[in-house]
């Protein structure tokens, strides 16, 4: 039973190793060497200015994320974000119309541009919610919500992130079939 056992643990193990998965991240020596790739991409990337407060925030946070190894002179691409939204909902109303919870959608539109052809090659909008409670202190509240709008702020930041690898990593042409001469 356990040489059974052992023949169907490597039969599956080779029919996932051959389905094509790839993991995004990870510490496999593929993705050792990959990284060395993927850091020249995002440094390929010139971020343009983003107006308000929160979204020159948000643009540190891109910098510190894309520009591992220093800044580049000039990039290929250009990535441009949209003014940020911020949406407050209220929740919990108690009897005096007055609410305990608040929920914050914070969204932009982003769009990857290549700068010599002046083509779009990704567009996303990114969201991120969180919550914070209402309370009767209002310093108390006043930092709340900063703090959710900060963690918000680092997670739309991973999330184009993330949509750049991904189109990086999808950038790279198939290799055609080879076809058979009649």
């Amino acid at each position: 039973m356990s040489s059974f056992k052992t023949i169907a643990t490597v039969l599956c193990l080779l029919a996932l190793a051959g389905c094509g998965f790839e993991p995004l991240y990870g510490k496999t020596e593929y993705l050792q060497a990959a990284d060395g790739d993927m850091a020249i991409n995002r440094a390929a990337i010139d971020i343009a200015n983003v107006p308000d407060r929160e979204g020159q925030r948000l643009r540190n946070l891109l910098i510190d994320r894309l520009y591992v190894r220093g800044r580049p002179s000039v990039g290929n691409y250009i990535l441009t974000l949209l003014p940020l939204k911020t949406d407050t909902t209220n929740l919990g109303i108690r009897k005096d119309a007055t609410s305990t919870r608040a929920m914050t959608n914070i969204g932009t539109h982003i769009k990857l541009v290549e700068r010599i052809s002046g083509r779009v090659v990704l567009e996303r909008d990114v969201h991120a919610v969180g919550g914070y409670n209402q309370l009767d202190n209002q310093l108390a509240t006043i930092v709340s919500k900063q703090s959710v709008t900060d963690h918000m702020l680092e997670e739309l930041s991973d999330s184009i992130v993330r949509e750049i690898d991904l189109y990086f990593n999808r950038a790279e042409p198939p290799k055609p079939f080879p076809v058979p001469s009649p």
